[in-house]
Parts: C-alpha cells; sequence; structure tokens
C-alpha cells in the first residue's frame, strides 16, 4: 500500500476528517487517527511541539484529502475570523504539500490539481493579507524543504509582481501555478546534481552549468502531453531560466512579461538561498549584474514591490 505525505498544518484539530491519518515512526506507517474521528487540541500541538512536520494518507485516500483540504481552504481564506497567520500556515501547508506530491508524481492529474488550487488560495491571502509576504519571507527552511520553500516563494513574489505590471488574471494564475512547480525536475537529478541548487551560480563550472539544466528538461519531459497541462505553463516552465540576453539554458532571447517575471523572481530568491546576502545588497548586485538579462522598468518595478512590502527591511 503506498502513503502519500501531507503536512500537518492543513489538518484542522477538531475537525472530523474523511480519511484514516498516519505517522510514520521507526520506518513504520503508524494509524494515528481513523476515519471518521478528529485530532484533539491537546494531541495537535503536542506533535507541532515534537516537530512532527508531515502526516500520511494512503493513496486511496487522496481525493478524500483533496475535498477536505479544498474545503478548509474557501472556508479559512473566506472568514472574517481567521488571522493572517492562521490563513499563511495553512496556505503554506497546501502548497508544501502539493509541491511535494509534484515532486513524487509529477504526471499525476490529481497532484497538478492540487497544485493549481494552492497557487490560487496562495494568491488571494497575499491580495487581501497586506502583512502575507512578509510572513512568508520571515520563514526559515530546513535544507531538506529547501526547494519547496523557495517554489513557494517564488510562486508569491512573482504573483505580487505580475498583478503590479497588471497582467491579465489568467496570466497571473498561470505565474502562479507554474513557479509552484518550475522546479520539479530537480527531484529527477542525481543527489549530487540536486545539491547544485544550493552552489551560487557564479561559482558553476561549465559541466555544474550543463548538470544543472537538465531539471528544466525533465520537468517538461513529465509534464508534456498531459491534457491537464496547459501551453501556457508548460512555456514558463520550460523557460523559467531564460533571459533576454539569451544565455540561458534554451537560448532564448525573447520572453513574453509572463516568463521575464518568473525568470527574474527565481534568480532573485536563488541568490538569497545560496549567498549570505540580504534582500537589500541582493537587489543591487542583480541590478548591475541583470543589465541586458531583465528590463530595467521591470527590474525597477520588482523593487518597487519589494520596498512596499517591507521585504527590504
Amino acid at each position: 500500500m503506498g502513503y502519500t505525505p501531507l503536512r500537518i498544518s492543513t489538518v484542522k484539530p477538531g475537525r472530523e476528517l474523511p480519511f484514516d491519518l498516519y505517522i510514520f515512526f521507526k520506518e513504520t506507517y503508524l494509524c494515528y487517527t481513523n476515519r471518521g474521528a478528529a485530532i484533539e487540541d491537546e494531541k495537535y500541538l503536542k506533535l507541532k511541539k515534537q516537530k512532527i512536520a508531515k502526516f500520511y494518507i494512503t493513496e486511496k485516500d487522496e481525493p478524500n484529502y483533496q475535498r477536505f483540504l479544498d474545503q478548509l481552504l474557501n472556508e479559512t481564506m473566506n472568514s472574517p475570523t481567521a488571522t493572517t497567520d492562521e490563513k499563511v500556515n495553512l496556505v503554506e501547508g497546501a502548497c508544501g504539500t502539493a509541491v511535494e506530491r509534484m515532486q513524487k508524481d509529477p504526471e499525476s492529474e490529481s497532484s497538478y490539481r492540487m497544485t493549481q488550487n494552492a497557487a490560487k488560495s496562495l494568491r488571494q491571502v497575499i491580495a487581501n493579507n497586506p502583512d502575507a509576504l512578509k510572513k512568508i519571507f520571515g520563514k526559515k527552511a530546513s535544507d531538506a524543504d529547501l526547494i519547496i520553500k523557495h517554489s513557494l516563494n517564488v510562486s508569491a513574489l512573482a504573483t505580487k509582481l505580475a498583478e503590479k505590471c497588471r497582467l491579465e488574471d489568467k496570466e497571473v494564475d498561470d505565474i502562479a501555478t507554474a513557479a509552484l512547480i518550475h522546479d520539479v525536475g530537480i527531484a529527477k537529478l542525481e543527489k549530487s546534481e540536486q545539491d547544485l541548487f544550493k552552489k551560487d551560480k557564479k561559482q558553476y563550472s561549465n559541466d555544474d552549468k550543463r548538470l544543472y539544466n537538465f531539471h528544466v528538461k525533465d520537468a517538461i519531459s513529465v509534464l508534456k502531453d498531459k491534457p491537464w497541462v496547459t501551453k501556457s505553463i508548460i512555456d514558463l516552465v520550460i523557460n523559467h531560466e531564460e533571459v533576454l540576453s539569451g544565455h540561458g539554458p534554451n537560448k532564448k532571447s525573447k520572453l513574453s512579461k509572463s516568463e521575464e517575471i518568473l525568470s527574474l523572481v527565481n534568480n532573485y530568491d536563488k541568490r538569497l538561498i545560496t549567498s549570505d546576502k540580504g534582500p537589500k545588497a541582493v537587489i543591487k548586485d542583480m541590478t548591475i549584474d541583470e543589465v541586458g538579462n531583465y528590463s530595467l522598468e521591470l527590474i525597477n518595478k520588482f523593487k518597487e514591490v519589494l520596498e512596499a512590502e517591507g521585504l527590504l527591511e
């Protein structure tokens, strides 16, 4: 029997569960809460104190969990009493679960649909809660969750920049979804090649560049020919490392506004991850280093977003 991980923050205590819930303990999956029961507040808090980050469900229960999560997201995002922290924690959990499922089973339609729903909820919480972006970027991630956190960061910030650039709603939704899955191909690389994600690109050898660029092709290989993945999403994923100078892995020099936004924000967050510099220093470096790779107008709008959201403090 297969098991699927889900983030603990997507299971609300005191709420009846339409699926059996498991924890992974001493190399064994143990049933923690039975279908039809609810987790008590005290037990839930104890798990969080013990830093249990994940629950598990059986693969056959994935549709039940998806319906449960969709309802919980809808209620929480539209609740007048839910705090920004509650909304951010839930949407982070939903995005993290979706990205992890895409890494595990990138050819699954249900994994992709979960990612779409999580991206829309992320966009909603950012649009309606002024402190949401700052709270998201204020959280650190473990090495194991670094790619997931990067995907969430890029989705959140690219969404905000796309809205500032007055892109159509459909374009913004596509950016939010593509940003969550843009690095799904990294999971298909060898372990030593995956470690290149944490290395400053300025330190890449020619061989490093060649190996790391495989993650773009690997992502497309699992997404192409899937009727539920649109061409616009495919284009965003395949071009997320491209720049206007034509020095990206695909040597593409003409980018759509959506592609340029995703590439810019991906570049920015990757620099934050791989260097010991703060946001101010990183955006200053990019203003110098990326001349010809991105339009000056877009870089300036990006600075304005960072300043407005309090992310340069």
